[in-house]
This record gives C-alpha cells, sequence and structure tokens, in this order.
C-alpha cells in the first residue's frame, strides 16, 4: 500500500525559488557554467562580531534551550531598534523570536485568522503568502498593482479587496519581487482604506528588506505613518538579509501583547523556539557597533550590483523594468520576449534559459505575475556581467 499524505500537505505548492535554486545547483555538480540569479539572499559572510559571538557561545557554554519566545536580552534589543525605527515604545513582551521572519509571519496568520478569514495580498508578491493563509486556514484575496504605478498598490484597488471576512492586509515595503517601495503618503493612503473599512483588520508590514533601499527611497514606518489612523498594525523584521544571516534563521514579530501570547504558544508547540547559537549571534547584529561598518560595505556592493544589471538588462532587446527601490531583485517584462520567441509562457522561458544557456532566474509566474521573470543581483559582480551577457546572446538567437 502506498503511504498516503493529507489533503492539507498535497495541496501546498513547493517554492519555486528553491526549486530553481537547486536545479541550478544540480547542473553546477554536473560540470555544467550555471549564471544564478534565482537565489533571495546574500553571498556575503555575516559579519565578524556576529560569526564570533556564535562561535564563542558554542565553545564555552552547554547549548540548550531558550525562553520559547526568545532569549530575554535579544528580546528586548530587537524593542530598543524597532522602537527607535517606529517611533513607539515597544516593551520586549511584544516581541516574538522566530526561526527566520518566515516563520514569524507564520505564527502571526495562526494566531490572528479563523477558517475562511481573508487575507489581502498585493501582486506580485512573495511567493509564501498564499501557501501560509492556507496553513492557517485563511483564505488569500490577491490585488494586482500595476508597472504604470510603480507595482505599488493603489487605494482603490485595496478598497475593491476589502471584504466582510477581511482580517490582514500585508504589506511588504520594499517588496520582493518587485523591488518596490511605498512611500509616507502611499502608506497614509492605504492605511485610511483598511481603517474606514476594516477597522477590525490588521495590517502585517514585511519588513525585512527595510534597510535596502537606493537612490534615496526612504522606507516609511507604517506604525509612525499611521499614528492615530489604525492601530491594528504588526511588523515582522529579521536579521537575514541586511547582515547576510539567512541560515541562522532568525526573524521576529512584534504585534500587540495578546497577539504575541498566542503566537508563543503555538510556537512553543512547534518549534519550542529559535536557535540558541543563532539568538547569541543576532544579538551581536543587533548590539555591536563594529557590525555597521561591514553592513554599510554589503549596501555599496548592492548598490553597485544594482546599478550594472540595470544597465546590462538595458541593452537586451524586449526587456522592459523598472527600477527597484529596495531589496536586491530586478522584476523584468518579458511580454515582447515570450511572443517573439514562441514561448508557451515565463516557465517555459526560465527553463530554456537555464537548461539551454545556463541562466538561472525565476517565472514571474511563481510570483502571481505572469509574463515576467525575477532576476537577484545578490551575487559576485562577474556573475552578473557573465549573466547577462549570456541572457542577451540567447534572446538574440529566438
Amino acid at each position: 500500500m502506498e503511504d498516503s499524505i493529507s489533503q492539507r500537505a498535497a495541496s501546498i505548492q513547493p517554492s519555486a525559488t528553491f526549486a530553481m535554486a537547486a536545479r541550478a545547483a544540480a547542473l553546477r555538480a554536473a560540470g555544467r557554467e550555471v549564471f544564478d540569479f534565482s537565489a533571495g539572499e546574500p553571498d556575503f559572510r555575516p559579519p565578524t562580531a556576529v560569526r564570533e559571538a556564535c562561535a564563542r557561545f558554542v565553545r564555552e557554554h552547554a547549548v540548550g534551550y531558550t525562553p520559547v519566545a526568545g532569549m530575554p536580552s535579544l528580546r528586548e534589543a530587537i524593542a530598543r531598534e524597532l522602537s527607535g525605527v517606529h517611533g513607539v515604545a515597544f516593551g520586549p513582551e511584544r516581541v516574538l523570536v522566530s526561526c527566520g521572519a518566515k516563520h514569524s509571519i507564520a505564527n502571526f496568520l495562526q494566531a490572528v485568522l479563523e477558517p475562511g478569514d481573508e487575507v489581502v495580498v498585493p501582486t506580485p508578491a512573495w511567493v509564501s503568502y498564499p501557501e501560509m493563509v492556507r496553513l492557517a486556514g485563511g483564505v488569500t484575496r490577491m490585488v494586482a498593482a500595476t508597472a504604470d504605478d510603480g507595482w505599488r498598490l493603489g487605494a482603490d484597488a485595496l478598497a475593491s479587496a476589502i471584504g466582510p471576512r477581511t482580517r490582514v492586509v500585508i504589506l511588504n515595503s520594499p517588496g520582493n519581487p518587485t523591488g518596490c517601495g511605498y512611500p509616507a503618503a502611499a502608506v497614509r493612503a492605504l492605511g485610511e482604506v483598511v481603517a474606514r473599512l476594516a477597522p477590525r483588520a490588521w495590517i502585517l508590514a514585511d519588513d525585512i528588506y527595510r534597510r535596502l533601499s537606493y537612490d534615496g527611497f526612504e522606507h516609511a514606518s507604517v506604525v509612525r505613518t499611521l499614528d492615530r489612523v489604525h492601530e491594528r498594525i504588526a511588523i515582522v523584521d529579521g536579521v537575514s538579509k541586511t547582515y547576510a544571516m539567512t541560515g541562522f534563521r532568525i526573524g521576529y514579530l512584534v504585534a500587540s501583547e495578546p497577539v504575541v501570547l498566542g503566537a508563543t504558544r503555538i510556537q512553543g508547540q512547534t518549534t519550542s523556539g529559535a536557535a540558541t547559537p543563532s539568538q547569541h549571534a543576532a544579538l551581536a547584529a543587533l548590539t555591536d557597533a563594529s557590525v555597521d561598518d561591514e553592513v554599510a560595505a554589503m549596501h555599496v556592493a548592492f548598490t553597485r550590483r544594482r546599478a550594472t544589471m540595470l544597465a546590462a538588462l538595458g541593452q537586451v532587446p524586449g526587456l522592459r523594468m523598472h527600477p527597484p527601490d529596495g531589496a536586491f531583485y530586478v522584476w523584468i517584462d518579458v511580454g515582447e520576449v515570450l511572443a517573439r520567441g514562441g514561448f508557451e509562457d515565463d516557465a517555459a522561458l526560465a527553463r530554456w534559459l537555464l537548461e539551454e544557456h545556463g541562466v538561472a532566474c525565476v517565472p514571474g509566474g511563481a510570483f502571481f505575475g505572469p509574463g515576467h521573470i525575477r532576476l537577484s543581483y545578490a551575487t559576485a559582480d562577474d556573475v552578473i556581467v557573465g549573466g547577462c551577457a549570456r541572457l542577451r546572446d540567447a534572446l538574440a538567437r529566438r
């Protein structure tokens, strides 16, 4: 008899970004040259103080559990930092440390959603939002942003998506996959819609790319911007992107104390908490002043790589782009390429680029933005130059 899995497990789609990265790695292992633009993670080593703090803790201490919600010292450090960022005095009791920002979002959704509650997600969007909503018993209401608006969702579009079961509205700024950021005026306009049409709904600010912005774009704190407009706001942040610490798996949720307590109960029966060495590493990232110079150097590199990729892709006929405000992705309209080259869809184009030409990207359909591909510039400069040249030559032959 074949083993069977639950309908819930069978309904969940695997991450397209991980799938593409895995295929690129398999081709490299087989001896193929691959220019990999699929990864959504920095290629830098974590800052020196982070590495040393983690190693020192493991070397000098037994590695036991922490409290489920996280080490008190780390929760206090997170509360201090985010109080400054958002202009509100958060206490550590409002902070839950989890196994990455993805886990923080999942905990929050499970803590606030009842079966059938709706979560509004502007698209294009990160691949994992709808699956996490489904696992929490909710229903995703996707609402499309457009290139003409810089991939920012407008107030009228948001209003059309809100209904009587709306429980959460997700705002990711700067966002994955488009890199678009919401300035304060746009945040306020969206917040006013939520306050008017769904005053009991939560706004979930996914701030994981908060410190990665370019060309003068300034991240607008949803909490600070919506002061006295809408009170039900939760924040998710973490150390993965800013500090090149994706593998440490540390993210954090800041919300009302009842929601944090509820999410903590859920976490206590799933992971028991985040890994202790990783929490010590995150504490160093947030409190050791020497980290700042290394983080600044990473940002300089991302700024340079962004400019290099945009310039190179600008030389490829048939591609259209909106320069990203932040994160480390370029979102590319390939509609003309699909029509000219006879590709069925963006997934077929992505497969062809990887299998035939060794260029790994992620198809836009995975982000609910068909007719596009996403390239990450979180990779070495020579990979960007060589890979974009390979992409140009490949498309020139179709």
